[in-house]
């Protein structure tokens, strides 16, 4: 399946994302899965709120646009 999003660069985060999950996320100024992926999965698993569905979530939805983490 194609990108979500009409901008390279700009796939949006799953919308069936926990708001505890999104408030981490945005926190940290992460609002799409290309800037999910330049963070790495290190620092994610690490932040408060982002708990073991909610990164499956974000790691189907990376794998679904082809986006995956940069090593960071």
């Amino acid at each position: 399946m194609a990108s979500k999003s009409n901008w390279p660069g700009h796939t949006p985060l799953p919308k069936g994302l926990a708001a505890p999950a999104r408030r981490a996320l945005a926190h940290e100024g992460i609002e799409t899965l290309e800037q999910l992926a330049e963070v790495g999965e290190a620092k994610i698993s690490k932040l408060h709120g982002m708990g073991p569905v909610a990164i499956a979530q974000l790691e189907d939805a990376m794998e679904e646009s082809g986006i995956s983490y940069s090593g960071g």
